[in-house]
């Protein structure tokens, strides 16, 4: 394999929510032992080198015990290890938020917007959790961290995500937000959970309007979305990636030890790379097709969006998703007038 720069730690499967549209399955697996978890690390980095690690789960502060070993693992071993979470955020407590400050480690918090727009984000027993959520985030604001919200777009929010950029501005401390489209996968593949297209427009076009609004105001919030878009073009390139997933420069790894392209793909048979048990891959891509199919290539907005995240395509035989190209197309079209 290529030098690895990115690797994602999967290292629970637990999770104290029981959101509507998780697309995990509810199949228990191992913790991540910390052992597992610096072989890992000391498979992709040597002594003296960098490497990106972002610990996922389930819920990752379930097993914060791993991210506390893997921290001191890089400062006792000279290993320049650049830390970040994804979290839930109903456990980041004052405690947590001192220890995550003092790693240095980026957070980022799942946020579907206010009070019924955050439905389908719930305890087990049904419990909303957006007073939860923004507590931690509050705890995080009393370290001075900023972090980042990723919000799930679904039948829910969709009408109203302009909203996202409300709580955002209200907290104070969050740094940007990233949109993900509901999958129709593990639980949400039960649940009717998917935005209809009429509502994905009318949500994106206030949400894009309001954030040019803020733009002007030179509010400093970022939308990840409009960040790329304003990176290719600044940075063209003629290469079909989307991201490390489609390069052999990142690997994710689960309980037991298997590696993945990335952690959406875990589970995915056709995605699996081997088990650190053996050491890394052999240079090899997972047998699923991962490159943007032709059709996409052919789109006027392919330049931009690459052909959208491979995990998406994943379980819809590799067709596009028409909500992700109608997502593409609407922040295209309003970045490109925005010029």
């Amino acid at each position: 394999m290529d030098k690895i720069e990115s690797l994602i730690l999967r290292i629970t499967e637990r999770c104290n929510l029981k959101c509507t549209y998780c697309y995990a399955a509810d199949q228990p697996k191992p913790d991540m032992t910390s052992e597992a978890a610096i072989k890992a690390v000391n498979l992709c980095c040597k002594p003296g080198e960098t490497l990106h690690i972002q610990f996922t789960g389930g819920e990752p502060l379930l097993n914060f015990h791993v991210i506390e070993d893997i921290y001191h693992f890089g400062k006792e071993t000279n290993r320049n290890l650049i830390l970040a979470i994804q979290t839930n955020g109903t456990l980041l407590t004052p405690e947590i938020c001192s220890k995550l400050s003092s790693y240095h480690c980026a957070v980022g918090v799942s946020l579907d917007g206010i009070g019924n727009e955050n439905r389908f984000r719930v305890f087990p027993d049904k419990t909303p959790t957006y007073e939860k959520i923004t507590e931690g985030i509050h705890n995080l604001a009393e370290q001075n961290l900023r972090c980042n919200i990723t919000t799930v777009i679904s039948s829910a929010n969709a009408e109203n995500l302009h909203r996202i950029l409300d709580v955002a501005l209200y907290l104070g401390n969050i740094a940007g937000i990233g949109l993900d489209l509901c999958r129709p996968i593990g639980r949400a593949a039960l649940n009717d959970c998917s935005p209809s297209p009429k509502a994905l427009e009318k949500g994106l076009h206030s949400l894009i309007s309001q954030y040019k609004e803020l733009r002007h105001a030179k509010i400093s919030i970022h939308l990840r979305e409009w960040d790329r878009l304003t990176n290719r073009h600044c940075y063209p390139s003629d290469e079909c990636i989307y991201c490390y997933a489609q390069t052999e420069k990142s690997m994710a790894v689960d309980g037991n030890g298997d590696c993945w392209p990335c952690s959406s793909m875990i589970g995915n048979s056709l995605c699996f790379l081997g088990n650190i048990k053996n050491g890394l891959p052999k240079k090899k891509r997972c047998q699923l097709n991962l490159a943007p199919p032709s059709i996409c290539m052919k789109c006027p907005s392919f330049s931009l969006c690459k052909g959208g995240c491979p995990a998406m395509r994943i379980g819809i035989e590799q067709k596009p998703n028409s909500l992700t190209c109608q997502m593409h197309h609407i922040f295209n079209k309003e970045w490109e007038e925005n010029l």
